[in-house]
């Protein structure tokens, strides 16, 4: 079950930026003139909730969100362990992170992170200066975490994983935004997302998920490039190197892509997550769902 943990985190981070019109979803104040049956809105504020579900049961529930506010974009992410899971291996995480659009890009400015588990109590604070480059503070240090410090040159040309998350899932564009590779940095560790376009595909109706019907699936897969615990790589490269798929949807009225499903492997079997509720505009897409029941995972007939 702590894999559903790492899926989430993983889905947080593996929506990396895009630069050029990528942005016009939240670059403007004012809805343009649209002809045709249903005008496209421009995005000004989104706020939406998953859960992932490992083993027969939801193991994590998340939510991000965003606000333009005077050119720059204020985001929040959060996250907690729900059901069994957080019996057995309490974890919660909170984000405020904030970007300015400049030039056609969203350029970060803050990032700041706290999260409260069994295992671990760990925080970070980015800030960005006039030269591009973050400057992060963590705790525990690195030195206590058996971890090297990422070097500045690798730093340079590299996004916070919640600007990463808005910049791609919020690009507007007749095609889905799973092409090319982009470069992360959390305030500790240094890594490349690569990611593809598999085709469209269907999200079937269940009690699990607000959303149903078409949807675009891409394949994201993580490269670590430094700033990894020793440790963490030599047991879990391999895990690492599994690839996360991820469904996205425009929503009607709106031609931004939203993610409305994943699914990562691990050694024991696999995670899947499903959008729960989904705010645009201040009004709902996706109406939040209801109580849904643990389900036992079928064993095979003897």
């Amino acid at each position: 079950m702590r894999h559903a943990v790492s899926l989430a985190t993983g889905f947080l981070l593996a929506l990396p930026i895009a630069a050029g019109p990528a942005f016009a979803a939240f670059s403007q104040d004012s809805d343009p003139p649209t002809a045709g049956a249903q005008a496209i809105q421009r995005l000004h504020s989104a706020d939406l909730s998953f859960g992932v579900y490992a083993l027969g049961s939801k193991g994590v529930e998340f939510s991000v969100s965003a606000e333009r506010k005077a050119g720059r974009l204020e985001m929040a992410t959060a996250m907690r362990t729900a059901g069994m899971l957080d019996w057995a291996m309490s974890f919660t995480m909170q984000g405020q992170v904030e970007a300015r659009f400049e030039d056609g890009t969203l350029r970060p400015v803050r990032y700041d992170i706290q999260s409260d588990g069994s295992w671990s109590k760990r925080m970070t604070r980015m800030r960005w200066g006039d030269d591009g480059l973050p400057v992060a503070e963590v705790s525990p240090p690195n030195t206590e975490d058996d971890r090297d410090e990422v070097p500045d040159h690798l730093k340079l040309g590299t996004v916070d994983p919640t600007t990463a998350i808005f910049a791609r899932a919020l690009r507007e564009g007749a095609e889905p935004p799973c092409t090319g590779s982009d470069a992360v940095y959390d305030g500790r560790r240094r890594y490349n997302l690569h990611y593809a376009p598999i085709g469209p595909d269907m999200v079937e109706p269940h009690n699990r998920t607000a959303y149903s019907g078409p949807a675009f699936k891409c394949v994201i897969r993580s490269e670590p490039i430094a700033g990894y615990d020793r440790k963490y790589l030599a047991s879990w490269s391999e895990k690492d190197q599994q690839p996360t798929y991820i469904w996205l949807v425009q929503p009607p009225g709106f031609s931004v892509w939203l993610p409305v499903q994943m699914e990562g492997g691990f050694r024991l079997g696999s995670a899947r997550g499903w959008i729960s509720r989904a705010k645009l505009n201040g009004r709902d897409w996706l109406a939040p769902l209801g109580f849904i029941r643990a389900e036992m995972p079928q064993l095979p007939p003897p």
